[in-house]
């Protein structure tokens, strides 16, 4: 391997968690370890060395804003990644160079295109699994994603339940059940993040309601496409995002689109950093921060709530 220094082992051994360090770092990911279904963030510090750390208690970031770097590519045979080999800067939109976008060789649509990397048409081999996604009464998404990466591709979408109906050779056959299931009415491919904190915000979840929803639809998919699932695996994933406990507790929930975030940590919600703050939840969405530094610390900082009206969007 060359360009950069490793941040993981081989994906079948173990990833190391570690405590939220303090410092300076480069805000390089967000996402749910596939071994545990625990959240972390994924930190670069000056050296170049990557730290997978799981948020908890009491702590304040506050994001750079002036400059955006290159996130580094990632290995997706090896289940390892590295720091961008030109330390590049990129634009707001985007999260790779493009010399570590090829490195990478990942592309979700993979069915949209005739030219996959290497990397991509050996991943599209492997085994995955077909999945409804639940996020409200309203909002059932429908997906594929690789078997050895579990729920954690579930919980990286903030779904707060899911059900696994099936498990396909190969990425091309989850596809093709993917692709028919999404033209049913009611199901989505896919929900945006504006979406998914509105649902935050405005929804209550249920966990036996959201079981019913999910049972309805599994239903109405296997009339329409004149298939049966042999043993769908429903999952409850909201419990292992969020302290429900905070999460009832507290006076109202607030969307905050502020670089500058201090509080107790509630939960992950997807990518939906939840932090409670004055018996307020705070709700901020971290996919817009990879690529900045971050300075993090051990304490909690007043913020000026009351005159605030935040939006994220």
């Amino acid at each position: 391997m060359g360009g950069g220094r490793s941040c993981v082992v081989a994906d079948k051994m173990a990833r190391e968690l570690v405590d939220l360090p303090f410092g300076k770092f480069l805000f390089t990911r967000v996402s749910f370890d596939s071994k545990r279904n625990v959240p972390y963030f994924r930190l670069m510090d000056a050296g170049g060395v990557f730290v997978y750390a799981r948020p908890a208690g009491d702590f304040t970031l506050t994001f750079d804003l002036s400059y955006k770097r290159c996130t580094g590519w990632y290995d997706i045979r090896t289940g390892e990644c590295y720091e961008c080999p030109g330390k590049r800067s990129v634009s707001e939109k985007y999260e790779q160079c493009p010399e570590c976008q090829r490195k990478t060789g990942f592309n979700p649509a993979f069915y949209n295109t005739t030219e996959l990397s290497v990397q991509q048409a050996e991943l599209n081999k492997k085994p995955h699994l077909l999945y409804l996604a639940y996020f409200s009464s309203e909002t059932v998404k429908v997906g594929i994603s690789n078997a050895e990466r579990g729920l954690a591709r579930l919980l990286e979408q903030g779904a707060r339940s899911a059900v696994i109906l099936e498990t396909f050779p190969s990425a091309n056959v989850a596809r093709q059940y993917e692709a028919q299931i999404a033209w049913l009415p009611g199901l989505c491919e896919s929900v945006q993040l504006r979406k998914k904190a509105q649902i935050l915000v405005e929804n209550s979840y249920d966990e036996v309601v959201a079981r019913q929803k999910l049972e309805q639809v599994i239903a109405v998919i296997q009339r329409a496409l004149n298939i049966q699932f042999s043993n769908p695996q429903f999952a409850e994933l909201s419990s292992i995002m969020i302290n429900g406990a905070a999460l009832s507790s507290c006076a109202a929930i607030e969307l905050w689109n502020q670089p500058h975030l201090s509080g107790t940590f509630v939960g992950l919600l997807g990518q939906l950093l939840i932090m409670e703050q004055q018996s307020r939840l705070l709700v901020t969405p971290m996919k817009q921060y990879l690529g900045n530094y971050v300075t993090i610390t051990g304490d909690v900082a007043p913020l000026d709530l009351t005159p605030v009206q935040a939006s994220l969007f």
